[in-house]
């Protein structure tokens, strides 16, 4: 990330301090950690917590970390516009902390002020630079994905169909921060399939959340072995209708909630069970999470321009997927590609299944 880019989202938090009439503000979180440095924030990809702690003040921008990743995070991840503070890797970071109530930060803290909502918010709020590169970083998730899936065979067991995956996620520097991977045997039975020793068989749906330097897109495809049956080819196309309400619904000034209830409302008129929503989120919100939260029927926060969502509707063991960034007209798909058999829908081109 440039120089002037983080100038820009400084600005931004600038203006929060003085709305809050506040000093600085600690950015914890290995979200808003990325979304500010524009670097890698973590070393554990499951930890929430941040390698290093970010105090961003009115004039300044300070980063607390370790010895041992100092040295990495000024050559690699760092715009060279942070003051460095370096502690030994058995002492903790908090002592160069400021704390007070003149101070924010971005979680429950019992000696600062919490701004998660008002970060989270500023984070969602991509830049056009961040939005450039979720492009690249959707089309390369895209294609990593479905070349993985067009190479794959019914006798290789999801763990395998996950490792193809993971190798062309890796060939293009993305972090598999979810990578889940489902047979026939187990598509219509979980909704979170963690891959198995099981053998793929007729069908397999890959689902990924692919991470580089912060910035997540999320990409769902499925394969088949064999010819579509009529029943699975209408629910399929069903399962697209519903995801098209979804979408007609996504733009500035609409509430999450309302775009979550056009889609909610067409499983059932889609002839789905009325129940069947409610078997797995929706999708909502992301960019520098799989997903900010899932959006339901309470999540009034306004769409606005430059937001990244992904919609994941599913029924009977078939899912979609895309990111999606929105505009001043609508939005664009940052997904999604000419190459995988495509199925007209409410007048856009969306992910078929394809018979391998």
């Amino acid at each position: 990330m440039s120089q002037l880019e983080q100038r820009e989202k400084r600005a931004r938090i600038s203006a929060l301090l003085k709305a809050k009439d506040l000093d600085a503000v600690v950015l914890r979180k290995g979200a808003n950690v990325a979304w500010i440095t524009g670097g890698r924030a973590h070393i554990p990809t499951t930890l929430e917590l941040s390698c290093m702690d970010v105090i961003v003040y009115q004039d300044r921008i300070i980063v607390v970390t370790n010895k041992i990743e100092a040295p990495r995070l000024k050559e690699e991840e760092l715009t060279g516009d942070e003051e460095v503070l370096i502690v030994n890797w058995f002492e903790g970071r908090d002592a160069l902390l400021p704390k007070g109530s003149k101070i924010g930060t971005d979680g429950a803290d019992a000696e600062r002020i919490n701004l998660a909502n008002e970060i989270e918010e500023l984070r969602r709020n991509l830049n056009e630079y961040e939005v450039n590169r979720l492009k690249e970083i959707g089309s390369d998730a895209t294609s990593a994905l479905e070349e993985a899936m067009l190479d794959i065979d019914s006798e290789m067991s999801e763990v395998e169909v996950a490792g193809e995956i993971a190798e062309e996620l890796w060939e293009r520097n993305l972090e598999p921060v979810v990578l889940l991977v489902a047979g026939k045997e187990r598509m219509n039975k979980f909704r979170h399939p963690l891959p198995t020793q099981i053998a793929v068989g007729d069908m397999a749906m890959g689902v990924i959340c692919a991470r580089r330097k912060g910035l997540i897109a999320s990409v769902t495809r499925i394969v088949s072995f064999s010819a579509l049956n009529s029943e699975l080819d209408d629910a399929y196309r069903r399962l697209l209708n519903v995801e098209a309400e979804f979408l007609n619904s996504t733009k500035p000034g609409v509430k999450l909630s309302d775009a979550f209830k056009a889609g909610q409302a067409e499983y059932l008129r889609q002839g789905f069970e009325r129940e069947e929503w409610t078997k797995h989120h929706q999708g909502g919100f992301t960019g520098y999470l799989p997903r900010d939260f899932p959006a339901h029927e309470k999540t009034s926060q306004l769409i606005s321009s430059r937001n990244a969502i992904a919609w994941n509707p599913s029924a009977m063991g078939l899912k979609v997927e895309d990111t999606l960034v929105t505009n001043n007209e609508g939005f664009e798909f940052v997904t999604g590609s000419p190459d995988w058999p495509a199925i007209e829908v409410a007048g856009r081109s969306r992910p078929g299944i394809a018979i391998c």
